[in-house]
């Protein structure tokens, strides 16, 4: 007869496995969220750059279109127009300026951009009046077609009278001319007097480019608009002129909108400048700084910002180099990113009479 086998002791967990057993559920726990929170850090990262990006495309993409399509229409005129007077709005403007920077005074001050261009219907080139045309008389226009009811147009008498008129009426009154009723205008003009046919009223334009409160804004100066929102978060505008400064026609050097070593190309200064000086804008250089749309706790700290930088060890020889610093304190958790473009004016390479 076989023995009862003899009861095994068996004892619970103790204090101690308790304790371990916590320690290591804790620690796995903190790791877990180091894990979470490191993946949170990088998603708001790439989400804050990507919209920052999109942003900056935008507002670039934008910019670039109107500024390349600058003086179509007006440029092909410009001899014509150089004599017309100096007008500090920019809606009244006559004079033949394509592009109109306006500089912010400061590195970190947004400048702010005018973009004036025409869409014709047919006629690209100025048409002459083949009999005098007194103040509130019809024109008489060498040309047969082209002009049409409610185009707009600018009227020189070549000597230093311009003024704006829109057609209202055409007629053809013999072979070879076109009569144009239009809106009284106040200047007498003579026979060879020259009008500008600048399109349809509505797409007259001139647009100005310019930000306010990290608000990139577009305002249809033209059509007396209010300012329209464009793209948020663009917290500095920054433009230039590339200048061809000998007369060959290839770029050779860069100047914001102030007086300067290669002379003076302020807002005034361009407004009144003659053809052949507005001529030698070649190209427009922007630069933009744009701000993440979200925050991230305790990451404020100062961002460090270059624009039109150069390869060059002095950065004192980089052409219209920009550097700036946004503290810490407006920062306040957002992440920065600066974009640059280059934007060849085509009508004035192109179109020049």
């Amino acid at each position: 007869m076989r023995p009862c086998p003899q009861p095994v002791a068996s004892r619970g967990t103790g204090l101690v496995e308790l304790m371990v057993g916590i320690v290591i559920a804790l620690s796995a726990i903190v790791g877990a969220y180091r894990v979470l929170i490191a993946s949170e850090t990088t998603r708001r990262v790439a989400q804050s750059d990507a919209e920052a990006q999109q942003a900056a495309q935008f507002a670039l993409a934008r910019l670039a279109f109107d500024a390349a399509n600058a003086g179509a229409g007006i440029v092909s005129a410009a001899a014509l127009l150089d004599a017309c007077p100096v007008t500090a709005d920019v809606a009244a403007m006559t004079r033949p300026v394509s592009v109109l920077v306006t500089d912010g005074g400061a590195p970190d001050a947004p400048d702010s951009l005018v973009v004036r261009y025409a869409i014709g219907g047919a006629i690209a080139f100025p048409v002459y009046l083949a009999a005098p045309a007194p103040s509130g008389a019809s024109f008489l226009l060498r040309t047969t077609s082209g002009i049409a009811p409610g185009d707009h147009l600018i009227a020189t008498d070549r000597r230093g009278a311009c003024a704006h008129t829109t057609v209202t009426a055409t007629s053809s009154p013999a072979p070879g001319l076109l009569d144009v009723g239009h809106d009284i205008v106040a200047i007498d003009l003579p026979a060879g007097a020259a009008v500008v046919n600048l399109g349809p009223s509505p797409r007259v334009v001139a647009t100005r480019f310019d930000v306010v409160g990290a608000v990139l804004r577009t305002t249809d100066v033209a059509g007396g608009d209010a300012p329209n929102p464009l793209a948020s978060n663009i917290v500095n505008l920054k433009l230039q002129y590339g200048l061809d400064t000998d007369g060959d026609g290839v770029l050779d050097t860069w100047t914001p909108a102030v007086a300067g070593a290669v002379g003076d190309w302020s807002t005034a200064a361009v407004a009144r400048a003659g053809a052949a000086t507005l001529g030698r804008i070649k190209a427009l250089r922007v630069g933009i700084v744009v701000r993440g749309e979200y925050a991230e706790r305790n990451a404020a700290q100062p961002y460090d910002w270059v624009l039109f930088d150069c390869d060059a060890a002095d950065k004192r020889l980089c052409p219209g180099r920009l550097a700036g610093t946004i503290p810490a304190r407006t920062t306040a958790g957002h992440r920065y990113r600066t974009y640059e473009t280059v934007i060849p004016l085509r009508n004035l390479l192109w179109n020049r009479a």
